[in-house]
């Protein structure tokens, strides 16, 4: 059943900046080691912000043989929230108000609960993360079997369930001139266009479950018996490196890309639905990471929109592919408030 806090998110991020005085001829800050004419920090203020989150968590089967692919999805929500951060902490708690999400009746309920605690440093962004899902259907329709009206409708399966448990690691090289946190946490703001190299290390554990074999009767025939499992999962580690870039325009206006391709050992398992033998491999997979934000940021307020999505490439040995992906969109509108500026007004 679909619980009312459908996504319970609490994301403390610890920024990496000190206090400090520096000359009025330098623009290079001795003490956060930043470039003042590029970065301007909003640590000292108090970030409040009304948020809208959607999450999207989708894994999909390939028989390598047959190419065909299913794909499953979970019915993803609008949640509604707001977020607070001051000195480099800060949360967010979203819900799922009622009456906005009404697609059940299409799609079936999912139940989403996650846990992560992350953060856009000067020379580290890292990320550490629970999810847990349950409730997926096909993301394309099928005909209902013994239906002579050759109905088609989307599969939902409430007995498939996904763990996956993670977290990485990034480096980031123009640390004087490029901010990580600008545009995607607006605790800081990139005054002047600017990118850097990423460098970076991840890990994760993904593991699906079902009752019975993850392939529907109306599909079954396509794919080969030996790839037809009802629990699989991998257990994976690897490196990536890549580039991000924010363009600055009209003064307060900025749009972020950010790519981050890595290669990856993955530890795949399965076991088969029918003789439930169980199976394993290592191989080589692949694993990229992308986002993208756009927004309009100022000293007193600040507006916008981002998308993010990871997406990771299992093979298993040869016979059949594993893809799973995980996206998050969000719009946030805040205002930043001068808390010295108040007390000095009360006082």
């Amino acid at each position: 059943m679909r619980i009312s806090f459908s996504i319970l998110f609490l994301c403390l991020s610890f920024t990496m900046f000190a206090d400090g005085r520096h000359r009025k001829d330098d623009s290079l800050h001795i003490y956060q080691k930043i470039d003042t004419t590029y970065i301007e920090s909003f640590r000292d203020l108090l970030n409040a912000k009304l948020i809208a989150v959607v999450r999207t968590n989708k894994f999909s089967i390939t028989d390598n043989i047959t190419q065909n692919k299913l794909e499953y999805s979970i019915n993803t929500n609008v949640n509604m929230g707001i977020g607070m951060s001051f000195k480099g902490i800060g949360f967010e708690f979203q819900y799922n108000p009622p009456g906005l999400n009404n697609d059940d009746y299409k799609f079936g309920r999912s139940k989403q609960i996650s846990f992560a605690t992350n953060a856009n440093g000067r020379r580290f962004i890292y990320d550490i993360y629970y999810r847990y899902n349950q409730g997926y259907h096909a993301t394309s329709p099928s005909k209902v079997l013994n239906d002579t009206s050759f109905t088609m409708e989307y599969l939902y399966r409430p007995d498939i369930k996904n763990t996956t448990l993670g977290g990485e690691l990034v480096y980031v090289f123009n640390n004087k001139r490029f901010s990580s946190a600008a545009p995607y946490n607006l605790t800081q703001k990139q005054r002047k266009s600017a990118g850097s190299l990423l460098l970076g290390t991840f890990a994760s554990l993904y593991a699906i479950d079902a009752d019975s074999v993850i392939f529907p009767d109306s599909v079954k025939y396509k794919f080969k018996e030996d790839v037809q499992f009802k629990n699989a999962g991998s257990i994976t580690w690897g490196i990536s490196c890549g580039y991000t870039y924010t363009l600055i325009f009209g003064k307060n206006w900025f749009v972020n890309l950010y790519t981050l391709p890595g290669l990856a050992v993955q530890q795949f398992y399965s076991t088969n639905a029918f003789d439930q033998k169980s199976h394993s491999n290592t191989a080589i997979g692949a694993i990229l990471q992308s986002r993208f934000s756009i927004g309009y940021n100022k000293r007193s307020y600040f507006i916008g929109i981002s998308w993010t999505n990871t997406n990771y490439f299992v093979n298993n040995d040869k016979k059949s592919s594993l893809n799973y992906q995980n996206g998050c969109f969000r719009f946030y509108y805040g205002h930043r408030f001068d808390l010295r500026k108040v007390l000095k007004k009360r006082l």
